[in-house]
């Protein structure tokens, strides 16, 4: 039943089996619509029946009427007899995309988007909890520069190794599954930093919260199945300020507890988010319905169907999922490469999520450097380190503004305008970054609008990555673009690290993210790839 409340009937070629209609009535016949007598719309199905005492040569005639919700048949005349809601969906079987539109968009979309914005945003949180212990342990372990940057990128060495491990989970063994697993581990480790007494007893931590984190594209795509397409692209932006929050709650808990408790607690507290995320991804998660229509679970899934769309207030009695064609077709994580209609696609994207993840952490990581105040010039001085948080803040805060704009220009002009022009401009920022003797002020403005520029490329970039490829590689087609851009973050410490000059760094920074800009605009080649 659409929402003009006309009933839908199969196609000709497509009449259900006999038991679903009146004994006796062949099933060969297309139906035909008509108006009864009262006015009320009603489907006429004419079908020639073969001969009987009763009919000889005559044609009997079906007739459907809608009735507060149900709807009645008869056969010539016969007693009326009583046709369900659920068979009614019985003869039109819809594809979940059609499904998920009807049930609509609403409080089961906002739960799902707390659930899983809270773990999205302990990957932001993660890599500016990183530019911040490793300055302070510098000094109250006395690390090398080498050794600083080895505990930031065992973390993205973690991501590398959890990144095709949780994609294949969420492919084979379900989203939640793999939601759940991932934010798990996330969270165990997040606090078993805390307790760590060594330098290598830090790394192995952070390697595993890395493997963790590796897991949170699925969380995403989760979100991004359980939206209408007409919907999708603005829904997902909110998702973002998930990602925000994430680096701002940081950057308020070091300013407020760094100094005064030390970055023990200042850990504990970075993890609390995921702890959240964890619980209620356990109690409240459902599992994707497209992933288990994929998985010839169609029952399961109408049931998750029914349940959101009384929960958004659409309800619908019963309901009945088909597959259609692009949920059929057989595509496994090594097509990725071996077909040509998804070789490029693949390609091409990859080098724009490897250009985000230098560009975006590589400026993320390079802030609390320029801000840092040490108290003197002495080594021994150094160790006074204090940042300046009201600038970091005021930076970080900007990424609000990206999502802002990302909300407007995601649908128009569209996902590859908006992360090229904004890839182009964190480069410009990024090189800008590297002249400090310009002044503070000129710094603080520049950062802000790097951090605003690198959140709205990175708000496309997700946002696209789930509409390129099918329903049954997408966990891990995401997983494996989120592999790339773990390994720009792996190399973005070594990048900005004291073996260059900041003027190097923003240099470097900036060809890169030029980089990924003329990677974004080439997929504008293939239209046919993009959904918007």
């Amino acid at each position: 039943m659409n929402h003009s409340g006309r009933l839908l009937y199969p196609a000709p070629g497509t009449v259900p089996q006999a038991p679903l209609l009146p004994t006796g009535v062949p099933t060969e016949a297309a139906p035909t619509t008509t108006q009864t007598s009262n006015g009320s719309l009603s489907s006429i199905l004419s079908r020639k029946s073969p001969r009987s005492p009763r009919s000889p040569k005559s044609e009997r005639r079906v007739s459907f009427a809608r009735v507060a919700g149900t709807a009645t048949y008869h056969v010539d005349d016969e007693p009326p007899e009583l046709l369900t809601q659920d068979s009614l969906w019985k003869l039109n079987p819809i594809s979940v995309d059609e499904a998920i539109f009807e049930a609509g968009v609403g409080r089961t979309q906002y739960k799902l988007l707390l659930i899983c914005g809270l773990a999205f945003c302990s990957d932001a949180a993660e890599v500016t909890f990183l530019s911040y212990v490793t300055e302070v342990l510098r000094c109250d372990w006395g690390l090398t520069s080498y050794e600083e940057s080895l505990i930031t990128s065992a973390v993205f060495a973690g991501m590398v190794v959890g990144a095709p491990v949780w994609g294949w989970i969420a492919d084979h063994h379900g989203r939640r599954r793999s939601f759940i697993l991932s934010s798990t581990v996330i969270t165990i480790f997040g606090f078993a930093t805390a307790l760590s007494q060594g330098f290598w007893s830090l790394v192995a931590m952070r390697g595993m919260v890395g493997i963790g984190v590796a897991g949170l594209p699925v969380g995403f795509d989760i979100l991004a199945e359980a939206l209408p397409s007409e919907s999708r692209g603005v829904f997902l932006m909110y998702i973002e300020y998930f990602w925000t929050l994430g680096s701002i709650w940081v950057n308020i808990i070091a300013w407020c507890m760094l100094e005064r408790y030390g970055w023990q607690v200042f850990t504990a507290m970075a993890a609390l988010p995921t702890l959240i995320a964890s619980v209620a991804g356990a109690l409240m998660l459902p599992e994707s319905p497209r992933w288990l229509v994929d998985m010839d679970r169609e029952d399961e899934a109408a049931r998750i169907v029914v349940k959101w769309a009384k929960d958004n207030g659409e309800p619908m009695k019963s309901l009945y999922l088909k597959k259609v064609d692009n949920h059929t077709e057989n595509v496994s994580a090594l097509d990725l490469c071996r077909r040509s209609a998804l070789r490029w696609k693949t390609f091409a994207h990859g080098v724009v999520w490897f250009g985000f993840g230098v560009g975006y952490y590589g400026v993320v990581m390079l802030l609390p450097r320029i801000f840092k105040n040490p108290a003197e010039s002495s080594a021994q001085a150094l160790c006074n380190l204090s940042f300046d948080n009201q600038d970091l803040v005021i930076a970080s805060s900007m990424e609000i503004v990206g999502v802002l704009i990302a909300t407007f220009t995601i649908d128009s002009p569209g996902r590859v305008p908006t992360q090229g022009f904004a890839y182009i401009m964190t480069g410009i920022c990024s090189l800008m970054l590297g002249f400090r003797e310009l002044g503070s002020v000129f710094l603080i403005v520049v950062a802000s609008l790097g951090r605003c520029a690198a959140m709205l490329a990175c708000c496309a970039t997700w946002v696209q990555c789930p509409e390129l490829f099918p329903t049954t590689v997408r966990g891990e087609a995401h997983s494996l673009m989120n592999l790339l851009s773990k390994i720009g973050a792996f190399l973005a410490p070594f990048v900005i690290s004291d073996m260059f000059t900041q003027v190097q760094c923003g240099s470097m920074m900036c060809a890169i993210s030029l980089m990924a800009a003329a990677f974004a605009f080439s997929l504008c080649l293939r239209p046919a790839w993009l959904v918007r």
